[in-house]
């Protein structure tokens, strides 16, 4: 594959650009525990992996009610995820303000990461080429990327809570195809998700560069799109 080839590169965010600097269960449980719930950190990692691995996206074909927005989706989630742990909240009026906390929480600066190829690839890429984010991530993104020095990389930024419809739905690559001017076979997608990420982009025509655990670095997209 050529820079010839690639016109434009879009991004994934969470588990390509950004990783959680401590497991989900951790963050749980010491969100929790400001609240008078002592919940063991280890259940609620398990009960996260098993809920979110059985809970389609929000905006998803396949998803199982119609959220107004992802925050919605998200209490949802949570909620299921303190039950299955064995930690469940004696009443809402109790888990709501736990659930803003939380919310708020992983928004907050020092709760993500860059990847460590994330700034020299970006800054590469971003000099020759459209560069875009596709992420079925919520509005908190924006800010996450901002703390991290990240979002002036981007051109745009195309989230599945504006858009209406999330990864792997062709609808979604389909929006960021005609906004950025490029047909989907100029266009490569970057990702660490097998069926959001690579399986969407296929089927929507993108080439697609597989990165995250197991994966290739960040940095080999570089020789990827000849600009290494």
């Amino acid at each position: 594959m050529s820079n010839r080839t690639i016109k434009a590169v879009s991004f994934d965010a969470a588990g390509t650009l950004i990783h959680l600097s401590e497991p989900v269960g951790s963050s749980y449980s010491k969100v929790a525990a400001k609240f008078g719930l002592e919940a063991d950190p280890e259940a609620l990692n398990r009960a996260f992996r098993h809920i979110w691995a059985h809970t389609p996206a929000p905006f998803s074909t396949t998803a199982e009610q119609n959220d107004p927005n992802e925050k919605s989706w998200w209490r949802r989630l949570v909620s299921k995820v303190f039950d299955e742990a064995g930690h469940p909240f004696d009443s809402e009026a109790s888990f709501e303000p736990f659930f803003q906390a939380l919310y708020d929480h992983f928004e907050s600066p020092g709760t993500w990461l860059a990847d460590q190829d994330a700034l020299e690839t970006l800054a590469i890429v971003s000099e020759n080429l459209p560069t875009v984010i596709l992420s079925n991530f919520d509005y908190r993104l924006r800010r996450i990327l901002e703390d991290l020095s990240l979002l002036h990389y981007f051109d745009e930024v195309f989230l599945s809570c504006e858009q209406g419809a999330s990864k792997p739905d062709p609808k979604l690559f389909r929006i960021v195809s005609q906004s950025i001017g490029h047909p989907p076979g100029e266009i490569i997608h970057v990702g660490d998700d097998p069926e959001c990420d690579w399986k969407g982009a296929e089927q929507a025509g993108f080439a697609h560069f597989k990165t995250g655990k197991g994966q290739r670095p960040l940095s080999e997209l570089l020789r990827e799109l000849s600009l290494a």
